[in-house]
Order: structure tokens, then sequence, then C-alpha cells
């Protein structure tokens, strides 16, 4: 699982697998997120269940831009 705070690797690349993590780039804003594929949409299920899933469909999939999955991260708790 991983923690604020955390160091994640990324392997740049367009796009996941249904069910990786990726490093995704909304608007101006990048952010960890589980990715799940569907015809016609995309959601991006945050780690935390207390925030709800981002979904994209239709022209608002234009809004999201998957920058690569997340390879492998150190756990900066002590």
């Amino acid at each position: 699982r991983i923690l604020d705070g955390d160091i994640v690797y990324i392997r740049k690349q367009p796009d996941v697998e249904n069910g990786e993590i990726a490093a995704v780039l909304i608007g101006d804003e990048a952010t960890l997120k589980r990715v799940y594929k569907y015809p016609g949409q995309v959601v991006l299920q945050p780690a935390n269940p207390k925030y709800a899933p981002m979904i994209y469909a239709g022209e608002s999939i234009n809004d999201m831009r998957i920058l690569g999955k997340a390879v492998f991260f150190v756990s900066m708790v002590k």
C-alpha cells in the first residue's frame, strides 16, 4: 500500500493495463490512481476508500492523461 510521503517510481508510458496503478494528469495536477477501463469510460479509483472514484466518459476522457505506470515504491515510514 502506498502512503503519503512514500517515493513512487513511475515508468513513463501512455497506457496501463486494467487495474494497474498509474500516474495520471488531471488538468495541471498529477495523482496516483488505480485505472479501470470499460467501453467508453475510464474509472480512476483512489486507494483511500474515503474518496469517490473519478469517472471519465465521452469527451471528458480528454480531461485526463496517463503519464506512466507505478512500478516500485519505497516506504518512508519510520
